[in-house]
């Protein structure tokens, strides 16, 4: 059973989300287990993140990714940034222990929340790589990110879609990744960049082709604060069982 939290809303039983998961495809620096961020507080709405969440900040490799979703109009015309950088998945509130809050309430997605953050930034750093920015349904991504998830962060939309850009910016994307972008590299030195094997998973198509990452962070009133360890179960949800992987290109 998941801990009682002060979010109304669904209870995930596994770890992340399946259907999250599933979709998964600046500054660059090596972290530590000290690393912390600016935080810039805010209040919120609707569903507020208690002592007992954090957040799984999930990462796509755009190039692993597109490799089995070739047609997709984000794949056969990339921003050059999305080639050896990785973009956003999600921020996904999480139970320390096990399980996650979702659907925390019914604000439905707001395009001015985006649009107060700015699309270059969005397009850039949470792009959605399965529509054309034109499409009437590019935004459908970021509905669900901010319905599923978003809902149960505290924080009001603009400032979920701020912070997860904040966090993306000032946590980066570390050299070992894109100095390395058509090789091979050793599982564990990548895990060691993005904090350890404790505080980082990787995720792979094929047990060593990357597709994408998750790394867990404290939070205090919805701000995510500094890099912590992630539940056993987030460590379990690693799938690079190679010990080198492969830094897909495009």
């Amino acid at each position: 059973m998941c801990p009682s939290l002060t979010i109304q809303g669904a209870v995930g039983n596994s770890c992340v989300s399946n259907e999250d998961a599933a979709a998964l495809p600046s500054s660059v620096f090596t972290c530590s287990s000290n690393t912390e961020l600016t935080s810039h507080h805010h209040s919120g709405s609707g569903g507020s993140s208690g002592d007992d969440t954090m957040y799984v900040f999930a990462y796509s490799w755009t190039p692993g990714f597109c490799n089995t979703q070739s047609n997709d109009p984000g794949c056969s015309n990339p921003e050059s940034y999305w080639t050896n950088h990785f973009t956003i998945h999600g921020l996904w509130p999480q139970y320390v222990t096990d399980g996650y809050p979702h659907d925390c309430n019914n604000t439905p997605f707001d395009i001015k929340s985006p649009e107060a953050v700015g699309m270059d930034l969005m397009n850039q750093y949470w792009p959605n790589v399965q529509a054309k920015p034109t499409d009437s349904d590019y935004d459908d991504f970021w509905t669900h990110e901010w319905t599923k998830h978003g809902t149960c962060s505290g924080l009001t939309q603009t400032n979920y879609f701020n912070t997860t850009i904040n966090l993306a910016q000032q946590f980066g994307t570390p050299s070992i990744f894109t100095q390395n972008t058509g090789k091979s590299v050793n599982a564990d030195d990548l895990r060691t960049a993005l904090g350890g094997k404790t505080k980082a998973s990787l995720i792979c198509s094929g047990g060593n082709k990357l597709t994408g990452a998750y790394t867990c962070w404290s939070q205090s009133n919805g701000e995510p604060t500094k890099q912590t360890t992630c539940p056993s179960c987030v460590q379990q949800e690693d799938t690079c069982s190679s010990s080198t992987v492969s830094i897909e290109g495009m």
